[in-house]
């Protein structure tokens, strides 16, 4: 049906669901027009689209400038041009223009808990007005509503609800359980398409050349939504001060407590001597305050830089190698503390596999005695750590090997019996 006071013009797109038109109001006034299909399902997704739009209208969210009551149609102003016509690679300061955008544009739907779950640039549009020109996102059609808002039949299980590339990987399975770090992913795989000009594809996002860019871009597009930024400030920051970073040597960054930084530091593969050499002189309690900091980047620097040293331990001194996978039970242990088992476990697995893999007795020992005095809850996930890591027969050997202390748990008493 088409609104009462337009005339349509040219279709710009139609899918089973919508129909997308340049419109002239009978004014004369140049506008998109948004047809639903005349289905109940149909607007439903409409009218939380619409609602959501108003929600978060500000200037970098594409304007809802009428709709009906019933929901089956709204109009908004015509964009010059979409970000997916803008010539590719581009410079970091045109990025940072549209993940400034983006993030002004979708805090307002996050912080009531709503994902918009199509970041692309295909719906991140430049829009001349009388505000000014600026980069606006539009697009809300399959926004994921707060956790127990969500309405089941508008979304399907077993499917790719969102765009393929663009989407996070939790997206082609099952929608509902998508949360803000599924829109981080989005923006990220819109950094990275930018920054290199190469389109991604499911679960690959290619990395940039750029070291602490491409560490950045790394943990946002992490396959696994608990290892990336919580929410896209944060991606923003880490971004912004990439550029500040790369003139920054990480001791400066251990002496500011800068932990953020520091988790991008040691994520960066590159400066793998550097990281061995220097996080062994922090304590348990700057670990602790790197935690509070940046919980998330704790866990997966550390880990990545575990896998780092197994893989290739360079021209590194067995020395430094002993001491900063000794370090490793420091961290285990804060996260152990906080209640972490899953972040512990993860790190756990490098660190194992790590110290088994390079054959290093000194820290192993540290381990076990470590391991010796765990609570039930948290040797459940060092055991699935050894297993996953293929380190038991490893440890096995180094617990048969040492003498038994009083009160050993029951998972250093399964390695040394077995």
């Amino acid at each position: 049906m088409i609104p009462d006071g337009y005339d349509l013009e040219d279709q710009i797109r139609s899918t089973r669901s919508t129909q997308v038109w340049r419109a002239k109001k009978h004014s004369g006034e140049p506008v998109v027009l948004k047809l639903a299909a005349k289905d109940s399902r149909v607007e439903s997704r409409f009218k939380r689209e619409i609602d959501a739009m108003l929600a978060a209208a500000g200037p970098n969210v594409m304007p809802v400038l009428d709709f009906d009551d019933s929901y089956s149609w709204y109009s908004m102003p015509v964009a010059l041009r979409t970000l997916y016509e803008t010539p590719v690679p581009t410079s970091f300061e045109e990025c940072l223009l549209v993940l400034e955008a983006v993030t002004r544009a979708l805090n307002p739907i996050h912080s009531r808990g709503q994902v918009h779950r199509d970041l692309k640039p295909q719906n991140i549009l430049w829009l001349e007005d009388e505000v000014g020109g600026r980069w606006v996102v539009s697009d809300f059609g399959i926004v994921r509503n707060p956790a127990g808002l969500t309405t089941e039949q508008l979304t399907r299980v077993g499917g790719l609800t969102g765009s393929e590339g663009w989407a996070a990987p939790e997206q082609h399975d099952d929608a509902h359980v998508s949360t803000i770090t599924a829109d981080v992913y989005g923006a990220g795989a819109i950094l990275s398409w930018m920054l290199t000009g190469k389109r991604p594809s499911f679960g690959q996002v290619k990395p940039v050349d750029e070291p602490q860019l491409k560490a950045v871009l790394r943990r946002a597009t992490n396959s696994d939504p608990a290892g990336r930024y919580s929410n896209l400030e944060d991606l923003l920051k880490a971004v912004t001060d990439s550029a500040v970073q790369r003139t920054t040597g990480l001791e400066s960054l251990l002496e500011a407590g800068d932990w953020p930084q520091v988790s991008s530091y040691v994520s960066q593969s590159e400066r793998l001597t550097r990281v061995v050499k220097l996080l062994p002189k922090l304590d348990q309690s700057q670990v602790s305050d790197w935690y509070k900091a940046d919980s998330v980047g704790l866990t997966w620097a550390t880990s990545e830089s575990l896998d780092d040293l197994a893989s290739d331990i360079r021209s590194l001194e067995f020395d430094a190698i002993d001491k900063f996978l000794s370090w490793g039970v420091i961290v285990l242990r804060v996260l152990v503390q906080e209640s972490k088992y899953d972040a512990a476990e993860r790190v756990a697995t490098a660190l194992f596999g790590a110290t088994a893999g390079i054959d290093q007795n000194k820290p192993a020992k540290a381990i076990l005695k470590w391991l010796s005095g765990l609570s039930q809850q948290a040797q459940q996930a060092m055991e699935a750590a050894l297993h996953s890591s293929s380190s038991w027969d490893f440890f096995k050997q180094h617990a048969v090997d040492t003498w038994e202390s009083r009160g050993e748990s029951d998972l250093v008493q399964r390695l040394r019996e077995e």
